[in-house]
């Protein structure tokens, strides 16, 4: 999980990271990576243990995670909250650098994202735009390395599955001005 340094939601992100990847937390305190995310709510593990402790109440009543009662109190991510974290996480999603050589496959993004979902199209193509997609039309955007990662990220977020396509290509017609533009030669 990528934690941006900005204070604002930092700790329900920190909450729902956590609850991801333990699946359920019966007690804050053997929560896997735990130690390092409180440092990163608070230098003060108490205040920062008090603030997750806050952040998770509020987490509870929005509907983003349950409490179960028992011998045990047990928070549990709920699917509003896995999608609440991974809109969260394509917000701040940054494609990785590219450690292999171009395999000289385009990897073209297609998509008909519905007039009633025009925010999340919208935020779909400017956060193509922000990972440097080539916009070869309104919806069909062009990248020459696997963004598989991306689009898994996306359909979480925005169940976007039945929307947006992705064709791996050997060419494009007049592809000099992709190879331009990503620097790139045949």
């Amino acid at each position: 999980m990528v934690i941006s340094t900005s204070t604002k939601g930092l700790v329900s992100k920190v909450a729902l990271g956590l609850l991801a990847v333990g699946g359920g937390l019966v007690v804050l305190a053997v929560a896997p990576g735990l130690a390092m995310s409180l440092k990163l709510i608070d230098p003060n593990p108490r205040k920062a243990m008090d603030k997750l402790e806050r952040a998770l109440r509020r987490l509870v009543q929005s509907g983003d995670v349950e409490l179960e009662s028992g011998k045990t109190e047990r928070y549990r991510l709920t699917t509003a909250g896995g999608r609440k974290l991974a809109r969260l996480e394509f917000a701040e999603y940054a494609l990785p650098a590219a450690k292999k050589a171009w395999d000289g496959k385009w990897r073209i993004v297609c998509f008909d994202i519905p007039e009633t979902e025009q925010y999340v199209r919208k935020l779909f193509q400017t956060k193509l735009s922000e990972l440097k997609f080539y916009r070869l039309q309104n919806s069909v955007f062009v990248y020459p390395y696997p963004c598989g990662e991306l689009l898994a990220l996306t359909h979480k977020a925005f169940e976007l599955q039945k929307h947006v396509r992705v064709i791996t290509a050997e060419s494009v017609d007049d592809e000099t001005l992709l190879l331009n533009f990503f620097r790139l030669k045949r």
